[in-house]
C-alpha cells in the first residue's frame, strides 16, 4: 500500500467527481480542443492530456524530442499558451510547485534515455532490481539491463545534486514538495519505481525493461534552459569520468537533501564544478546573487502568499 502523506489526501470519488466536472466544462467551451489546436499551430506534439493526484491538477504531457533545446523552447511556449486559454475561457493556470500544504504539488520531471549510435556496440549490463554493478545478462534483452554509460550519467547528477536543487527547484516554494512521502525524494539516491526517489529508473508499462530514468526534483520555477544543461553537464561528467553508481536507496540510506531553498544556494555555491565550470563565473556569481535575493525576499511568506502571488501574475 502507498503510504506516503498525498496517497489518500482525496478519495477516489472526490477525485472523480472534480475531474468529471472539470472535464465537463473544458469539452462545454471547448477548451481543450482550443488547447490543442494552439499547440499543434506552433508544431508542438501532445502525447497526453491526463488528470493528476491533486484537485483540478491536469497534466500535459509533450512528445519526446531527441533536441533539449527545442524541448524546452516547446516546454516555454506550451505553458505561455495554456495559461493564454485559460485566461480566455476564465481560468487561471498556475505551475507552483506547492498549491495546498496537504495536496500533492506540481511539478515538471525530466525524463532521460540513452542510445549507443555506435552499430558495433557491445552492450555491458548490470542488475539495476538489487542496485548492483555486477553483470547480470550478457547483453541488452535483460529486464534489469542498465548500461554502464547510464549509470555513471546517474551517478554524475547524484553528486551534484544538493547544489543542482539550487537550479532545479529554486524557491522556497519548491522545497514546500520536498520531504518524506512528498513523491520528490529527500535524499541523495535512487531506485527503481520508486516515488520516494529523487532519481527514478522507470519500467516500460507494456514490456516491464527499464525504459528511461526520471529526475523528479525539478518544477516550473526553474529556467529550464539553465537547470537543463546543468543536469546534462553533471551527467556527462559521469560518463567521462566512468563513475560508479551507488547502490539503489532500497539497499541503503542516502545523504539528506537540502532542506531549504537557501541551504541548496549554500551548497551550490561551493560547488565549482556547477557555480563556475558550467555556468562561468560571471553568469555563477550573478544567479547566486539573484537568487539569494529572491530567498531574502520570500523567507517571511506564508504559502498563501505565495499562491496569491501566483494567482496574481497568471
Amino acid at each position: 500500500p502507498d503510504a506516503s502523506v498525498f496517497a489518500n489526501s482525496t478519495t477516489l470519488n472526490q477525485q472523480e467527481d472534480f475531474i468529471s466536472d472539470l472535464y465537463d466544462q473544458l469539452r462545454a467551451q471547448d477548451i481543450a480542443v482550443e488547447l490543442l489546436h494552439a499547440l499543434r499551430v506552433q508544431d508542438i506534439a501532445v502525447e497526453l492530456l491526463h488528470a493528476e493526484s491533486s484537485p483540478g491538477q491536469l497534466e500535459v504531457v509533450l512528445d519526446y524530442l531527441p533536441d533539449p533545446l527545442r524541448l524546452v523552447d516547446n516546454v516555454v511556449l506550451a505553458k505561455e499558451t495554456i495559461q493564454q486559454v485559460a485566461r480566455k475561457h476564465g481560468f487561471k493556470a498556475l505551475f507552483l510547485p506547492k498549491i495546498g500544504s496537504d495536496k500533492a504539488g506540481n511539478g515538471l520531471h525530466l525524463h532521460l534515455s540513452f542510445a549507443d549510435a555506435k552499430p558495433d556496440a557491445q552492450p555491458s549490463s548490470a542488475n539495476a532490481s538489487q542496485g548492483t554493478n555486477e553483470s547480470s545478462s550478457s547483453n541488452s534483452s535483460h529486464e534489469n539491463y542498465f548500461a554502464r554509460e547510464g549509470q555513471s550519467f546517474v551517478e554524475g547528477i547524484l553528486q551534484h545534486l544538493p547544489g543542482l536543487l539550487a537550479v532545479t527547484i529554486p524557491s522556497r516554494n519548491s522545497f514546500r514538495r520536498v520531504g518524506k512521502g512528498c513523491w520528490t525524494g529527500y535524499q541523495v539516491g535512487w531506485a527503481v519505481e520508486d516515488k520516494e526517489a529523487p532519481m527514478r529508473l522507470c519500467r516500460d508499462v507494456y514490456t516491464g525493461f527499464l525504459s528511461n530514468v526520471e529526475l523528479k526534483l525539478s518544477d516550473a520555477t526553474a529556467n529550464l534552459y539553465l537547470s537543463l544543461a546543468c543536469v546534462l553537464a553533471c551527467g556527462l561528467k559521469g560518463i567521462v569520468h566512468k563513475m560508479k553508481l551507488r547502490p539503489a536507496l532500497t539497499l541503503q540510506q542516502g545523504t539528506p537533501l537540502p532542506a531549504s531553498f537557501g541551504e541548496a544556494l549554500k551548497v551550490m555555491a561551493t560547488d565549482k564544478f556547477l557555480a563556475e565550470e558550467i555556468l562561468g563565473l560571471d553568469l555563477g556569481r550573478g544567479y547566486l546573487a539573484l537568487r539569494m535575493t529572491e530567498a531574502e525576499r520570500s523567507e517571511k511568506m506564508t504559502l498563501a502568499d505565495e499562491v496569491a502571488d501566483a494567482l496574481s501574475k497568471a
